[in-house]
């Protein structure tokens, strides 16, 4: 599921609150699309969207990959500073200067090194689809708020963090203020990958999703 503001989804006027209110048009989806307690899964805004959906409609359980909302203030603006940069060259150089310049290894590793630790590994394709994204989304405007959003409520079912060990936009570090804030919440790292898990070790964040999901279904399994 797309949010609001990505991969072609209308967003809508963004404001302090635009992760309550992204969760609130998530949970609205889930009830049109009929998905009822559902795992929800999301990666970096995603995941804070994730746990705020939590708080307003019954889940499962979440897995957050490398959320934001943990972070210090300075990391949360320089954060979105790199994200609003990027969004910006990746609209500017156009569709096909961004085709030929992510099919050179040399222009690819730069263009994706502060999103991933494996820049080299990342198809050419994959890196054009995940620029080309990035420029269509509204994340130029939502990042003048999210940079500004802590998570501080509460997660009324089982929680997964999954932390990537070399990410440079969401530090590991955070999963300190995480474990602070969300006592009886699940932590995994991933070693060597950047923010793009998914991307960086695809096997392990499968992995890591998948034996969450795994626990949630045994957990409803003996619940009387």
């Amino acid at each position: 599921m797309n949010l609001p503001g990505h991969g072609g989804e209308p967003g809508f006027d963004y404001d302090a609150g635009v992760i309550t209110a992204t969760a609130r048009r998530v949970a609205d989806r889930l009830l049109d699309l009929g998905l009822v307690y559902p795992h929800v899964v999301g990666h970096s805004m995603g995941g804070a969207v994730a746990l705020e959906l939590a708080g307003l409609t019954p889940v499962a359980g979440v897995t957050a990959l490398c959320p934001i909302g943990f972070w210090t203030r300075p990391r949360a603006w320089t954060t979105a500073a790199v994200l609003r940069n990027a969004a910006r060259l990746s609209a500017f150089v156009g569709p096909a200067t961004r085709s030929r310049l992510l099919a050179d290894p040399v222009m690819r590793r730069l263009a994706l090194a502060a999103f991933s630790a494996k820049p080299s590994l990342i198809r050419p394709q994959v890196a054009v689809a995940a620029a080309s994204a990035l420029a269509s989304s509204d994340i130029v405007t939502m990042t003048k708020f999210t940079r500004r959003y802590r998570f501080r409520g509460q997660v009324p079912c089982p929680v997964q963090f999954a932390w990537a060990a070399k990410d440079r936009l969401v530090p590991p570090a955070d999963a300190v203020r995480a474990r602070r804030l969300l006592p009886r919440a699940l932590h995994a790292f991933v070693p060597g990958s950047g923010h793009l898990v998914m991307d960086d070790d695809p096997d392990l964040t499968a992995s890591i999703v998948g034996n969450h999901a795994l626990r949630l279904l045994c957990a409803d399994a003996v619940d009387p």
